[in-house]
């Protein structure tokens, strides 16, 4: 007979081995055992036997009590509270008043909580009362204002009291917490930004999300800028959070786990080394927000263009040479805005072509020589930047972005301004500043909504007399050109209230 937990299970549950014996046998392999894992699987197996006795109370109890890993006196804690109810109540009262770990601490409130009785809500009111009595202690302000505990059913008063040990830990390591409460004194808002910036206290940040994470009505958590490496798969626990703040660590991978925060509508990880993302960021089907400006990523997981409520994707300042592997069209409904600034495009990817919500596109900083033909299908773009590529010219069908009101040509190639854009009739801002232009067409009255036009850096002699037929424009960059003199159509402009610098 193998010596396993699961082939003792199976025995019992085809009879050839009888509970009693089966029992000894597991509680042999946890006393035995060094590795960690065997042990919490070989405990869970014992709840499994479903056999209740002394002997296995008084196993667990001590496992509960002495144990030196929490996570088996966490799952000692599970099992007691399962099979034995009432009984279990003193060995978890006494645990709870002793117990010097968090993680520990916080089971035991949810054990005793999902057992919901009289004797375990007045356990958890005696441990709330004397956590108000060290309110000064810990600074608790916002959490011992909270009133009328006693009408709070037993889940409501497990979450202060979790709300308490979490808090207190926290401003023992790193001193002020910023955080904000629901209305039954639950956080909902955890901001840890720069509690670790210089990277000295690294391991009481990453010690502390699982005690974090317990806080089962957080909506906001804010990690900024704290050197974290990774994220832990431990995040699991939270259901409510909707917005996940990351940004300006030092984090190369997210777990697959992350498909847990099923709620979750802005995540920024924003400046870290990311090189790749899970495939199980799919699962995140509220998602709006996507930032991940600033990392290492050269190709995104095909799963991504499931997230059919995403609106902001931000993908400045990566690696990209192609946006997927297999350039299939990346089918994001509802997409609104797309960073692919200062990335590695030679053209840009036929994988956006059907993004039709778009309202903002960037492209700065690539080596992009041309726009492809179905750049005009983008009805609803309103800005469009493009500076710091090599383009010389535009598409004809450009000027069917009729929706455009800032377009951003600066530092390409272009020597003179495609006529296509004359048919931009809602364009407010044109910058296309440090190229090769040598005139302002005479068509540049057609630009009727125009406010600002920035021709810095270019090689212009002559301001045509159209331009003053603009009645909405407010400021004009001619600085850099070749101007001999100070032409008369620049005195006019300024004396119609327009800001001219030459």
């Amino acid at each position: 007979m193998p010596f396993t937990p699961n082939a003792i299970l199976n025995d019992v549950r085809i009879g050839d081995l009888d509970k009693t014996s089966a029992i000894e046998l597991l509680i042999t392999i946890i006393d035995n055992s060094e590795n960690i894992e065997t042990r919490l699987e070989t405990i869970k197996v014992l709840e499994k036997i479903e056999e209740k006795s002394k002997r296995l109370f008084t196993f667990l109890e001590n496992l509960l009590i002495s144990d030196n890993n929490e996570k088996i006196r966490i799952q000692s804690a599970k099992i007691l509270t399962t099979l034995y109810i009432e009984q279990a109540i003193p060995p978890i009262n006494w645990v709870l008043q002793n117990e010097k770990s968090i993680a520990v601490q916080i089971a035991i409130i949810n054990s005793l909580a999902e057992m919901d009785t009289e004797k375990t809500r007045s356990i958890l009111l005696k441990k709330l009362n004397e956590f108000h009595k060290k309110k000064y202690k810990y600074n608790l302000k916002g959490i011992n204002e909270i009133q009328d505990l006693k009408n709070l059913n037993i889940t409501e008063l497990a979450e202060i009291l979790i709300n308490y040990l979490v808090i207190s830990s926290l401003k023992l390591k790193f001193g002020s917490v910023k955080f904000l409460l629901n209305k039954n004194g639950a956080i909902i808002d955890l901001d840890l930004s720069n509690v670790d910036y210089q990277g000295l206290s690294l391991n009481k940040l990453f010690s502390s999300f699982e005690a974090i994470l317990s806080l089962s009505f957080l909506e906001k958590l804010d990690l900024s800028n704290n050197h974290l490496k990774n994220v832990p798969e431990v995040i699991n626990r939270v259901n409510q959070l909707e917005i996940l703040d990351l940004s300006y660590n030092d984090i190369y991978k997210l777990p697959n786990s992350i498909s847990a925060f099923t709620k979750l509508k802005v995540l920024n990880l924003k400046s870290n080394k990311l090189k790749n993302l899970p495939e199980t960021i799919n699962k995140l089907q509220h998602l709006e927000t996507l930032i991940l400006r600033d990392n290492l990523l050269n190709k995104l997981p095909f799963s991504i263009g499931s997230l059919k409520m995403l609106r902001l994707l931000d993908l400045h300042h990566n690696q990209f040479s192609k946006f997927l592997i297999d350039s299939e069209d990346l089918d994001l409904e509802s997409l609104t805005q797309l960073e692919l600034g200062w990335n590695n495009f030679n053209y840009i990817p036929n994988a956006i072509k059907n993004l039709e919500a778009l309202v903002k596109l960037s492209l700065e900083r690539n080596q992009i020589k041309e726009l492809p033909d179905w750049i005009g299908n983008y009805k609803n773009l309103k800005q469009f930047s493009i500076h710091d590529n090599q383009l010389q010219d535009l598409p004809e069908n450009f000027g069917s972005l009729k929706q455009l009101e800032i377009l951003n040509f600066r530092n390409n190639h272009f020597q003179k301004i495609p006529f296509c854009v004359s048919n931009l009739k809602n364009l407010k801002i044109l910058n296309i500043s440090w190229n090769n232009i040598s005139e302002i067409p005479k068509w540049i009255d057609s630009l009727t909504n125009i406010e600002l036009l920035n021709f810095w850096g270019n090689k212009i002699e002559v301001i045509p007399n159209e331009i003053e037929s603009l009645v909405n424009l407010k400021t004009l960059y001619l600085n850099f050109n070749k101007f001999t003199t100070l032409p008369k159509e620049i005195k006019r402009l300024r004396d119609n209230g327009v800001i001219v610098n030459i």
